[in-house]
C-alpha cells in the first residue's frame, strides 16, 4: 500500500520531520506500507523545509544500505526490521502514466515557476482598468511593505494570507507535480493524507483547494475512491513582536474559527484529525519565511505525525460512510510531558520504539567509538569504516545532528516533551525509570554492552554477511537487550511529573 502524503507549507515540513524520526525509531506501520511524501510550498528556501528534506534523504540513504534486496531482507525468519523499516519514496521516482514533464526526485517538487509578486502572478499589468481597480478593492495595495498584498513576494510563501494562497493554489491542477501524482496513482488500495495548518497562509489556502481537487468528478476514479485523511494543526505557538513582519498572530484564532466553520460543511474526508495547544511562554521568532525560518520541534508536530500512522494502520473495515473526526488528549494537562502522560495506544505504537531507538543512538554515538578494539567492532571493520563509510557517517549524522537535536528541541519547548536525558549514562537515560544497580548487577554497564554486542554479532554473521546490514541488526538487538534491562515502566503519573 502506498500512502501519498501531502505536506503543505512550513507545518507540513515540520510534521514530516517528526514523522521521519518516528519511522526511524520503528513506529508501528503496515508491513507493506510505502510513504510518498510530497511537500507543497512556494517558499523553496524555507529553513524548516530544508531540514526536513535533509532528514528524509539521510533516512533513505541509511535504509538503502541497511536493507538491501537480498534473501535475508525479504521476510525470512532471520530478518528483524525495526529501525528505518518503512520506505520513504519521492513522487518523481514512481512510474507515472502519460507524464509529460519530469519533476525530479526531491520530496519538494517545484510548485510553480513564478518567483515574483502576487501582482505579477495575476498579470495585473495586462488587465483592463476596471479589473485592476477591482483588485485594488479586494487586496491591500498600500505602500506599507508589511500590508501590501499585491506587492507580496511569493517566493517566501503567503505570509499568513490564505486569501492570496487560495488564488495561487487554484492553479494546482495544472502544475507538473499534480499531473505527475495523478499519473502515478493507480492502485485501488493506495491512500491519501494531507498535513496543513489552519492559522497560517500556505496550509490554510492549500488544504481546502487540494481536497476539493481530489474529490472533483473530473479526477480518475482511483483518486476519487481512495481513502483520504488529513490532520489540521491549529494554533500551538506564539510569535515574537516584529513590526516589519506581515504575519499577524492576532489573527490566528479568528482565521481558525472561520476555517473550522468552512471545513465542517465543505470538507469531506474519511478521517479528519484536529490537534493544537495553548501557546506557552517560549516565543518563536517572527520570520516570514526563507532560510531563517527554523522553528524548534514541538510535541504537537510529533502527535500530528502520529495521526498519519494511525490513518495508515486503520483497516478498510474501520472506515465508514460517515465522516469521522479525531482529537488528541493527554492523561494530565502538564506543561512538561513524560512517557506516563500518554495513553496506551500512543505509548505502545510510538514510545516503545522511541525508547529502543534512543538506546541504539546512545550505543552507536557514545559506546561504539570507544570500543573499536572489541571483537564485534573488529569483525565489522568499524575502526576502518566508522569515519569513512557513507552508511556509518550518514547514520551518525542522523542520530547526532537530527534525532538528538529533535529530542532536545522538544524538551526545551513549551509545552515540553522530555522523556530522555541522552547525556546521562544508560541506566539514567530514561527519565521515568532509573535502572537500579548494585554489587552484583551494574545494569547497562560497559561490560554488559560489550558482552551483548559480541554475542549478537557472532549470531548474525551467517544470515547477514554484509557488514552494514549486520550492524543495523546489531543495533536493533542491542537496543532490545537494553529495553529488557530497563523492564516495565511505571505509567502512573506522580506530582513529580508536573
Amino acid at each position: 500500500m502506498k500512502l501519498f502524503l501531502f505536506g503543505i507549507g512550513g507545518t507540513g515540513a515540520r510534521v514530516l520531520r517528526s514523522l521521519t524520526m518516528l519511522l526511524a525509531a520503528g513506529a508501528k506501520t503496515p508491513a507493506d506500507l510505502t510513504i510518498i511524501p510530497i511537500l507543497l510550498d512556494m517558499d523553496m528556501q524555507n529553513g524548516d523545509t530544508e531540514r526536513a528534506l535533509r532528514e528524509v534523504e539521510l533516512y533513505r540513504a541509511i535504509r538503502r544500505v541497511a536493507y538491501k534486496d537480498t534473501a535475508a531482507s525479504q521476510g525470512t525468519q532471520t530478518e528483524r526490521r525495526t529501525f528505518f523499516a518503512t520506505p520513504l519514496q519521492p513522487l518523481g521516482t514512481l512510474q507515472a502514466e502519460n507524464a509529460q514533464e519530469k519533476i525530479g526526485d526531491s520530496v519538494l517538487p517545484k510548485l510553480t515557476d513564478h518567483e515574483g509578486t502576487f501582482e505579477e502572478f495575476l498579470s495585473v499589468s495586462n488587465m483592463d482598468d476596471i479589473d485592476r481597480e477591482l483588485l485594488k478593492l479586494l487586496y491591500d495595495n498600500s505602500a506599507k511593505p508589511t500590508s501590501a498584498e499585491l506587492k507580496l513576494n511569493l517566493s517566501v510563501g503567503f505570509k499568513g494570507n490564505p486569501n492570496i494562497g487560495s488564488v495561487v493554489f487554484n492553479a494546482l491542477e495544472d502544475s507538473a507535480v499534480y499531473k505527475y501524482f495523478t499519473g502515478a496513482f493507480n492502485d485501488q488500495t493506495d491512500r491519501i493524507f494531507v498535513i496543513s495548518s489552519i492559522f497560517g497562509g500556505t496550509g490554510s489556502a492549500g488544504f481546502p483547494q487540494l481536497i476539493k481537487l481530489l474529490q472533483h468528478p473530473s479526477q480518475k476514479i482511483q483518486i476519487r475512491n481512495a481513502k483520504k485523511g488529513a490532520v489540521t494543526v491549529m494554533p500551538y505557538f506564539a510569535l515574537e513582536e516584529n513590526n516589519q513582519s506581515a504575519i499577524d498572530q492576532n489573527r490566528f484564532l479568528s482565521k481558525t474559527k472561520a476555517a473550522l466553520s468552512y471545513y465542517q460543511t465543505q470538507v469531506n474526508l474519511d478521517a479528519l484529525y484536529y490537534i493544537g495547544d495553548r501557546p506557552g511562554s517560549k516565543l518563536y521568532p517572527n520570520v516570514e519565511g526563507g532560510a531563517k525560518q527554523t522553528n524548534n520541534a514541538h510535541v504537537v508536530e510529533m502527535l500530528a505525525a502520529a495521526s498519519i500512522l494511525d490513518f495508515a494502520n486503520k483497516s478498510e473495515g474501520e472506515f465508514s460512510d460517515a465522516k469521522r473526526y479525531f482529537e488528541y488528549g493527554l492523561k494530565r494537562n502538564d506543561r512538561t510531558l513524560d512517557l506516563p502522560h500518554f495513553h496506551d495506544q500512543t505509548y505502545n505504537g510510538l514510545f516503545e520504539p522511541l525508547i529502543r531507538f534512543a538506546y541504539a543512538t546512545k550505543f552507536f554515538t557514545d559506546f561504539v567509538p570507544g570500543n573499536l578494539g572489541e571483537a564485534f567492532a573488529k569483525n565489522l571493520s568499524l575502526s576502518q569504516n566508522l569515519r569513512t563509510n557513507t552508511f556509518y557517517t550518514s547514520l551518525e549524522n542522523f542520530m547526532t545532528y537530527h534525532f538528538k537535536v529533535w529530542l532536545s528541541e522538544m524538551a526545551q519547548n513549551d509545552r515540553a516533551f522530555y522523556p530522555f536525558e541522552m547525556q546521562l549514562d544508560f541506566n539514567a537515560m530514561v527519565r521515568s525509570k532509573r535502572i537500579e544497580t548494585g554489587f552484583f548487577d551494574k545494569g547497562i554497564s560497559e561490560k554488559f554492552l560489550r558482552d551483548q554486542a559480541g554475542k549478537i554479532e557472532n549470531s548474525l554473521q551467517a544470515p547477514f554477511p554484509q557488514p552494514e546490514m549486520r550492524f543495523m541488526q546489531l543495533l536493533i538487538d542491542v537496543a532490545e537487550k537494553c529495553r529488557e534491562k530497563l523492564g516495565p515502566l511505571n505509567r502512573q503519573l506522580s506530582d513529580a511529573a508536573v
